[in-house]
């Protein structure tokens, strides 16, 4: 049995509308969720124009539509995404459809858009859904005692979170989207000092494509960011490893949904970075 994800599409629509309204389903999901045909295609859409903030995916078993889920960015500064909306449809149970997908999605959002932490809040009374969490890897953080009306009652709140050291990553991927994290910071407070620090002694920036001599060496590359800054956020869409090195697609928070180009990342350590090259598309 093959069980991937996929981004929502606009011909995914009527499925993920007639899944939600399920008699079987629509109890479980938050009682403000998306259930007519405009809300639903509205977040297809936004998710194919924010990509790295906003999410709707099906679920797919041996290329058939099983199921849906998504996240949305809950804390830009602190790279954390808030899951919702998982639901399978009734036919497919039984099968841990969900484990598996759930396991798939965290590394996507943890290894391709480079969230550092993962979390979800699941009603009390949703005992399927916190045992399909626990068996998920999340780890449960605590209650919000009586804090939602639902079904005519107040119903708990169960938090649960996860985080990227508790993945399957390597070094070279935590060290990539730590230094995006932290380049995206110095973009927003202006300040590049002490920015060489990410790469090593001996370190090569270079950016293919463009009439620009590489950058060798930490100061130089210091001196780099220093007077000439990047004057926006970068954000990452997919990642892929090879030997001792990281490719990422990145884009520009002025065009969310835009592949701008690659980075390619080496390190020798995990630590510091050996060699950077910026290639535009």
């Amino acid at each position: 049995m093959n069980i991937s994800i996929r981004r929502a599409r606009d011909d995914d629509v009527d499925f993920l509308l007639d899944l939600v309204l399920h008699g079987d389903v629509e109890p479980f999901l938050g009682a403000v969720s998306a259930k007519d045909r405009d809300a639903v295609a509205a977040e297809v859409g936004r998710s194919s124009a924010e990509p790295h903030d906003f999410g709707r995916f099906v679920i797919e078993v041996n290329g058939v539509r099983a199921g849906a889920m998504g996240f949305e960015l809950a804390n830009r500064r602190s790279r954390i995404a808030h899951l919702e909306r998982l639901a399978v449809h009734p036919s497919f149970r039984g099968r841990r459809v969900a484990d598996e997908a759930a396991r798939v999605f965290q590394l996507h959002l943890a290894r391709d858009l480079g969230y550092h932490r993962l979390q979800l809040e699941i009603y009390g009374f949703n005992e399927r859904a916190i045992a399909h969490a626990e068996r998920s890897g999340f780890v449960r953080e605590g209650v919000r005692r009586r804090a939602y009306w639902r079904h005519g009652e107040w119903a708990d709140g169960v938090l649960f979170g996860l985080v990227s050291e508790e993945l399957d990553l390597s070094a070279n991927v935590r060290l990539l989207h730590d230094y995006v994290q932290a380049h995206n910071e110095a973009v927003r407070v202006g300040r590049w000092d002490r920015f060489g620090e990410w790469f090593a002694e001996d370190a090569e920036l270079a950016f293919a494509g463009l009439p620009v001599e590489p950058f060798r060496g930490r100061p130089a590359i210091e001196e780099a960011y220093r007077t000439q800054p990047p004057d926006d956020e970068v954000i990452t869409f997919e990642v892929r490893e090879a030997d001792d090195a990281v490719l990422a697609d990145y884009g520009w928070g002025r065009e969310p949904s835009v592949v701008a180009g690659a980075l390619l990342l080496q390190s020798s350590d995990g630590r510091t970075i050996s060699r950077l090259v910026v290639s535009g598309s």
